[in-house]
């Protein structure tokens, strides 16, 4: 492992800085904990101090002879590095313009038609009576399960998302890791990652837990997602090219963009298609006595999929719009068709001050890597993603291009 140059001292010292008045900020930690401890030994930096360290590091990038891609990537992370330290020292965002600083991705508020449109192909595929809410709530409960059948459905998933990972993208031989139930969280599942290719991955009880869920959250969390993407940046970028940026991951910056998409769409490219949906009905829903139904589990999916950007409007709503939180509530329980306690549980997450612009991570991430993926050899082009330093817009202008390789609409 190289050692850290000056831009990559100051890069961590203002991560950690920022750390010290955003408890979270600072996501993951591998780098030299003396670095890490030199900076958390010091009282709190003051916000102005912040400012002008931001300031310097972006003109420090901007002056060094650092690859064009790296320096880019690194000025779109200091940028929203800058935004954040401006919030500590009391400037104040427009919100669209808070979320294109921080995760280099311009917001929109979906049209409502689109969530319609879902929403009556639910109405005609979920079966029984009453609203669409409350058959797709029962739909979902058949699915609920005991968090003790939870661990057996973990450990099953481990295994196989583990293998098929590996049969395409080999680790290091050390890496590992430990699936917990929590609760009172604001998110469904967390993965932290420890460095030394080692994560705990925490599995939110607060609501419960449903098996048709599962391959997916430990797909996101672990295998192939964001496990799988930090132990190979960690050994391909950090340990290998000593690049300080990687041996830390920063919570609203546009490297969650990449992380979230990668999380979302690694599902996708170790099974075929419906194969997941097969697997899971034939090894896990038995664990729990459920019989499930395939093809209608695919209508439902993808219909309920096209719902996955309320989330988003309704953090426009509430923080550029300024609408009140039992109207964005009952938005999220129309739209997101979800029952009160899952859409305060997801109000806590979009009202958090650390998670408020978050939201928009996952939808935009998974869009922009679900078109670059499907235009070429999928396994090779998210191999790309996993080991190579890439932002949104980089991304975004590689899909502009085969686009118009293609013709309009190609």
């Amino acid at each position: 492992m190289a050692q850290f140059d000056a831009i990559g001292e100051e890069y961590i010292r203002l991560a950690f800085g920022i750390s010290q008045h955003i408890d979270g900020y600072v996501d993951a930690y591998s780098g030299p904990a003396a670095l890490r401890d030199s900076v958390l030994a010091q009282p709190a930096t003051p916000p102005s101090m912040l400012v002008a360290q931001a300031d310097a590091l972006l003109a420090a990038i901007d002056d060094s002879d650092y690859p064009a891609r790296r320096r880019t990537y690194l000025t779109k992370q200091v940028i929203a590095m800058a935004t954040t330290c401006r919030q500590i020292a009391g400037e104040r965002f427009d919100y669209r313009d808070e979320i294109e600083r921080c995760f280099d991705i311009v917001p929109e508020l979906i049209p409502s038609e689109v969530f319609e449109d879902a929403i009556e192909t639910l109405q005609t595929l979920l079966p029984g009576n009453g609203t669409v809410t409350e058959r797709m709530q029962r739909w979902r409960k058949q699915f609920e399960v005991a968090p003790s059948v939870a661990k057996q459905m973990i450990e099953v998933l481990e295994d196989e998302l583990r293998r098929r990972t590996l049969a395409l993208y080999p680790l290091p031989p050390q890496e590992r890791v430990e699936f917990r139930l929590v609760s009172d969280q604001p998110w469904s599942g967390y993965n932290w990652y420890y460095g030394g290719y080692h994560s705990g991955v925490d599995i939110n009880t607060d609501l419960p837990i449903q098996a048709n869920n599962l391959l997916h959250l430990i797909a996101h969390e672990a295998y192939p997602g964001h496990h799988t993407e930090h132990c190979l940046k960690e050994a391909g970028l950090y340990t290998e090219r000593g690049w300080a940026e990687h041996s830390i991951f920063l919570l609203n910056t546009p490297e969650c963009v990449i992380a979230e998409g990668i999380a979302n769409v690694g599902e996708t490219v170790i099974f075929a298609p419906g194969e997941a949906l097969r697997w899971q009905a034939e090894h896990i829903y038995p664990l729990g006595g459920i019989e499930g139904d395939i093809a209608l589990e695919a209508q439902l999916s993808a219909a309920v999929h096209t719902l996955g950007s309320v989330g988003g409007n309704a953090a426009l709503l509430l923080h550029a719009e300024g609408r009140s939180e039992d109207e964005v509530i009952q938005y999220l329980m129309r739209y997101g068709l979800a029952s009160e306690a899952r859409a305060r549980q997801r109000m806590r997450f979009i009202s958090s001050p650390l998670w408020r612009a978050y939201i928009f991570t996952y939808f935009y991430g998974e869009n922009l890597m679900r078109e670059w993926l499907e235009r070429g050899d999928k396994v090779e082009r998210y191999n790309t993603l996993l080991r190579e330093q890439i932002y949104p817009s980089l991304l975004e202008g590689w899909v502009l291009e085969e686009r118009a390789s293609c013709g309009v609409g190609g």
